[in-house]
């Protein structure tokens, strides 16, 4: 996975780890995988990319493969890891994903997304809480350069993880790029018009909230005939949601579509006639940003992040505050000035993230880390 470079004593080789890909599919994977590409098209004659893999976890899940998952992380970081750094000559390492490893002798950056699992603790796993308390506070403590997505996230990882903040750059994420195929775009123009959200259901995302707040315009009437459509992967709300939906009489008027493919999510996107995006917390917020590169106007939390991502192209509104939620719905779908005002301003707004000038300034790091490690 390498970009195939002739080797020289002239080129860095840097070892970016994939390993995320084949655990879970959330913005730490989308962020990896887009990365590392943007890196590796940037034909730099002074680098080397160099995609790294641990073995692969069990896909199912008890508490026996669960020990096993959390067995292959460790010889990872301890074992496997230090050893194919050698052999492969790597010059720098850098985990997308919030580790590094004790063992290695060469510089290690990490980017560190959040610190949620701490301010947002709700229904995790207390095995990975446990095992995340050690790692992303060990990760805070001894890399050489820690990145992360917002400024708001800097001062959380700060403050919560005690990282030293002269060593944390901020870097500002890209968009994903999916595009619709022409079945999935008929497939969602038959579900208009709806208002979106996207996101896992868990409890961070706070889809509770916008169930409840989208049932008082149900029950007042208010634009009628649209529906709610979530989509994202089963979390740990899903029953939760599920039953609010069964008991608020929501069965025909809220769809829960579980993971969808980048073609349906991009269909889900340019059909939309509202983006809903009401989480208590975020490590960057790719979701409302996609909706504004569609054109779709955007309503969010005031959550933190959210508001430096999005700047002036969205209306916020307090999460906790359900009344509020559903006044902010109503404002924006009574009024096609402020959604075509929205609009604009969502698209300009998301041109300004791109995952070119993501990598571009992530090398820069590296730059910095190799040139300061050759000065001593």
């Amino acid at each position: 996975m390498s970009n195939n470079k002739t080797i020289n004593n002239s080129v860095r080789r840097i070892g970016f780890d994939l390993s995320i890909l084949d655990r879970v599919q959330t913005g730490t994977s989308v962020y990896a995988d887009n990365l590392f590409m943007a890196m590796s098209r940037l034909e730099l004659d002074d680098f080397e990319f160099i995609g790294l893999r641990a073995p692969r976890p069990l896909s199912r899940k008890n508490i026996f493969t669960k020990f096993i998952n959390f067995a292959i992380e460790i010889a990872w970081l301890f074992i496997l890891l230090p050893v194919k750094a050698k052999r492969m000559g790597l010059d720098l390492y850098h985990s997308p994903a919030n580790t590094v490893s004790p063992m290695l002798r060469i510089p290690q950056t990490c980017t560190i997304h959040d610190a949620h699992f701490i301010t947002n603790p709700e229904g995790r796993d207390p095995l990975w809480r446990l095992y995340a308390g050690w790692s992303f506070r060990y990760a805070a403590k001894h890399a050489d350069r820690i990145i992360c997505d917002t400024n708001a996230g800097k001062e959380e990882i700060a403050k919560i993880l005690h990282a030293d903040p002269r060593k944390i750059e901020v870097i500002y994420l890209g968009l994903p790029h999916r595009i619709s195929s022409t079945t999935d775009f008929k497939s969602a123009a038959g579900l208009k018009p709806y208002i979106l959200s996207v996101g896992a259901t868990d409890p961070n995302k706070n889809l509770i909230a916008l169930i409840k707040a989208f049932a008082l315009l149900v029950k007042d009437s208010r634009h009628a005939g649209h529906r709610l459509v979530i989509a994202g992967p089963p979390g740990r709300d899903q029953s939760a949601l599920e039953s609010i939906i069964d008991s608020k009489g929501l069965k025909e008027h809220v769809l829960l579509l579980g993971r969808v493919t980048d073609s349906r999510l991009a269909s889900l996107y340019e059909n939309a006639s509202l983006f809903v995006f009401p989480s208590f917390c975020e490590g960057f917020g790719f979701p409302p940003l996609e909706a504004m590169s569609h054109g779709i106007p955007v309503i969010a939390s005031i959550a933190p992040c959210i508001p430096e991502t999005l700047g002036d192209a969205a209306i916020f509104f307090d999460p906790h505050n359900i009344d509020e939620i559903a006044v902010k719905i109503d404002e924006v779908l009574s009024d096609e000035e402020l959604q075509k005002n929205l609009s604009r301003a969502g698209l300009s707004r998301a041109e300004k993230f791109t995952w070119q000038e993501t990598a571009v300034k992530t090398v820069n790091v590296y730059r910095y880390l190799l040139d300061s490690a050759k000065g001593d």
